[in-house]
């Protein structure tokens, strides 16, 4: 589960955030006054933005966004499209593909030394 949250969270950062350079507060998209976003709500100030888009935001996938939610894609799109975020992604697959040969070489020295 947390590998699939993480590739779609790096598959969503990748993308061009929708709020990317613009300061836009909640409420100037909030039209309803809830404190919640609505797929429609979002479309009516951005268009672009895809029902997946959208979705990839809704963490507790309740179709709606919270001011926490929104900041987090605000703050995405503010800074470097999630840059650090996939960097450290591909640190890591790194680092797990480099154990996994330390540990297949240790398991083929092992096999060595026991013939």
């Amino acid at each position: 589960m947390k590998k699939t949250f993480a590739f779609a969270a790096i598959a969503t950062l990748m993308a061009t955030p929708a709020f990317a350079g613009e300061d836009v507060a909640m409420a100037d998209i909030d039209t309803n006054a809830d404190g919640y976003l609505t797929i429609e709500e979002v479309q009516a100030h951005k268009p672009e933005v895809s029902a997946k888009s959208f979705a990839d935001w809704d963490v507790n996938g309740d179709a709606q966004l919270s001011a926490a939610e929104f900041s987090a894609w605000k703050k995405a799109a503010s800074e470097d499209y999630g840059k650090p975020v996939v960097n450290e992604a591909e640190d890591t697959a790194a680092e797990a593909l480099d154990d996994a040969g330390e540990a297949l070489d240790d398991a083929g020295e092992a096999m060595t030394d026991e013939e």
